[in-house]
């Protein structure tokens, strides 16, 4: 890495995780986090930059330009860096451990039943005295600006009003939770990648879509792809849309919008079963979003067929549920049916990666545990690599210490475990799907907690257990879409293409990703006792998570206090638990339609010519990235099927730039009105008028 690559880098992080953190919580303006794996902030500055600065550096002295190996780190780490002031950490981490406290005063029954006993010491703030700890938190700081104050001084008084003490138990508990989380992810991202990129050839539409444009060759000022005519046909008519639309919301009796979607829902009403499916309102409706339909264009027919087919299958399966009185409902947090099909699919296909990848892991365990030598063939390549070697040892214990922590925090073992794995399978199968179909946003909809509690069941669990898993996944593990391991993922391809080395920037990006927790962490503190915590989100970071883990379990508990067996299923030990388990006969359908689904079509890929249904369909149905983006990747199907059908794959070769444009120019239009509604805002002190049109 270079010095002036490094500057970048910690610029760029500790702006996004400061004033990043005041953008999207305080002043909610556009997020710095949007766009996901593919960050507008991020990927929309670097298409600037590789289309004018950096052409104008090569103009004044070659030297000066970057070279794509350093855009390529710049790139990777600060992608990673996007998620930690969103829902990687800090969209809710402080509100979790904080509003608890009010909630429970605001519930009579949690307040008389003394809830908030069953959090282990340390995971909740110390709220006394409790105007100045939680009352404050939620409204803000009463302090007057002093007149003539320096801004160095005001800061200190900010951060001085901030009951530290109060908070140092929580810190310490935490902190060394999410690091092992985030080394785990690193090492886990490491582990896999050679199986991925370089046995099974995937296609990491992201990483490649960013690869074309640092891509320059005969030591050109530009990169090839502008110099398509193709490319800038996409973009210039994607762009003018967007800039079409986004204007007509400032000047809505001047301009006319272009419609980008429409709903057939209201031919539902003649239809009742369908009105009573799930998410068939999805189904029904038709929308336009270029940035999927053209990575289509990097992706084999079979994956983005499945992804357009999502919402069909799922509407299908349930209205055939519906007439049988199958409870189809969900909670994301808790759990439901239709998450834990979901969960069931992520399993199996954990189980066929793992047994796709049986001799490389293999080999991989026999050198990292056992020291055993690597193999290498006539060529002089060895059979693994000697950073992935390293990484699995490190996921070792970093898995270990996470299990133990969990133990230390009043888990049982077989719980500590389970929750465990799989809190790292939910990631490594997101990552995985991001490298496979370049999904920019993916959520699994299912908690490892409520998992667990469905399989072992209230009474071999207990309330206690449920309160600590709960909380562990709701800082840990709630919402993967902008967790480290598909960032970092995307990076490792990226640094592959531009032969940098993988370990070096793993380990770089870990002790960035760290500084920048550090620093996001201390500045949401200080900003949420001065301003407020945010109520942006009242039904989800400022409610639901916070009391997600009492709302699992006070059911639970009131449950076991009638049938009076509360004290015995809080003094069982871990064998015990494993013994008196009960799993819930819906959770086991639901967990084995996902499950079936999976491994059948997984051998049909594999065993017949015919079958066009890619596993990735269990994995992302009925989720909120697929609501927005099923029918434009089914769209984006069928142009390239039509391309391929009247033209072969040259005429599809000749068209992908334009696919490349439409990308680019999604992400521009969204950067332009990013940085519109935030001069707006600093100028005239006004909310801006919002387009938003990435899924969030």
């Amino acid at each position: 890495m270079t010095k002036r690559a490094f500057l970048i880098i910690i610029v760029f992080v500790s702006l996004l995780t400061t004033f990043g953190f005041v953008n999207d919580h305080v002043l909610r303006l556009e997020s710095t986090s949007n766009g996901h794996q593919l960050p507008i902030i991020v990927v929309g500055s670097l298409f600037l930059f590789v289309l004018i600065l950096n052409p104008l550096l090569g103009m004044l002295s070659r030297r000066r330009m970057f070279m794509s190996s350093e855009l390529a780190v710049i790139v990777a780490i600060c992608s990673c860096a996007c998620g930690i002031g969103g829902r990687a950490l800090m969209e809710q981490f402080t509100q979790i451990v904080a509003l608890p406290h009010y909630w429970v005063t605001q519930n009579p029954g949690w307040s008389r039943r003394h809830v908030l006993d069953m959090f282990p010491k340390g995971t909740l703030v110390d709220p006394e005295p409790f105007d100045e700890v939680v009352s404050r938190f939620v409204i803000g700081s009463d302090q007057v600006t002093i007149p003539g104050e320096g801004r160095l001084a005001r800061f200190k008084r900010k951060v001085e009003q901030v009951p530290w003490r109060q908070w140092r138990g929580v810190l310490l508990t935490w902190m060394p939770l999410v690091a092992l989380v985030n080394l785990a992810m690193t090492a886990l991202a490491l582990v896999v990648h050679r199986q991925w990129s370089r046995h099974e050839h995937l296609q990491y539409p992201i990483a490649e879509f960013i690869e074309t444009l640092l891509d320059r060759r005969d030591d050109s000022l530009l990169a090839t792809i502008f110099r398509n005519k193709m490319f800038w046909i996409g973009f210039l008519f994607v762009l003018f849309i967007r800039l079409n639309n986004g204007l007509y919301q400032w000047f809505p009796n001047v301009l006319i919008p272009i419609k980008m979607e429409h709903s057939f829902w209201p031919f539902a009403n003649k239809y009742t079963l369908l009105r009573r499916a799930p998410g068939a309102w999805a189904l029904l409706r038709l929308n336009f979003f270029p940035l999927a339909s053209g990575i289509a264009f990097f992706l084999s027919a079979e994956i983005s067929l499945s992804l357009g087919l999502t919402q069909l299958f799922w509407v299908v399966l349930s209205m055939f549920l519906v007439t049988y009185g199958v409870n189809l409902s969900n909670d994301y947090d808790i759990g439901g049916f239709q998450g834990w099909t979901r969960a069931g699919a992520y399993v199996a296909y954990g189980i066929l990666l793992a047994y796709s990848g049986r001799y490389y892991y293999w080999n991989l365990c026999r050198q990292a545990l056992f020291f055993a030598k690597s193999k290498v063939d006539e060529s002089g390549n060895s059979d693994t690599d000697p950073g992935a070697v390293n990484a699995l040892r490190v996921l070792v214990l970093s898995t270990i210490a996470l299990c133990w922590l969990s133990i230390r925090l009043g888990l049982s073992w077989p719980i500590a475990i389970c929750n465990t794995l799989l809190m790292l399978l939910t990631y490594m199968i997101v990552a995985r799907i991001s490298a496979e179909t370049g999904l920019l946003f993916i959520q699994p909809g299912w908690q490892p907690f409520g998992i667990v509690m469905v399989l072992f069941g209230g009474y071999a669990m207990g309330p206690t257990a449920i309160v600590i898993s709960g909380i562990l996944c709701a800082v840990l593990c709630i919402d993967q879409s902008q967790a480290l391991m598909p960032y970092l993922t995307n990076g490792l391809k990226l640094a592959e293409r531009n032969k940098i080395s993988l370990p070096k920037l793993a380990r770089s990006n870990l002790y960035v990703y760290l500084f920048g927790i550090a620093l996001c962490v201390f500045w949401g503190i200080v900003v949420s006792y001065d301003v407020g915590t945010t109520t942006y989100y009242p039904e989800w970071s400022f409610y639901r998570l916070p009391t997600m883990a009492i709302r699992a379990a006070d059911p639970v508990s009131l449950k076991l206090q009638a049938t009076g067996t509360l004290e015995a299923s809080e003094a069982l030990t871990g064998i015990e638990r494993i013994i008196n388990i009960r799993p819930e006969p819906l959770f086991l359908w639901a967990a084995g339609i996902g499950f079936v689904c999976v491994m059948v079509t997984n051998f049909l890929r594999l065993r017949t010519t015919w079958w066009v249904i890619h596993p990735c369909l269990f994995l992302t149905w009925i989720t909120a990235p697929l609501n927005s983006m099923a029918c434009p990747f089914l769209l984006g199907w069928f142009i390239k099927k039509m391309c391929l059908r009247f033209g072969g794959n040259q005429l599809v070769q000749k068209v992908r730039p334009l696919a490349i444009g439409a990308i680019a120019a999604d992400i521009i239009g969204a950067l332009i009105f990013m940085v519109v509604g935030a001069v707006y805002y600093f100028v005239t002190g006004e909310p801006p008028k919002t387009y938003r049109f990435f899924p969030r």
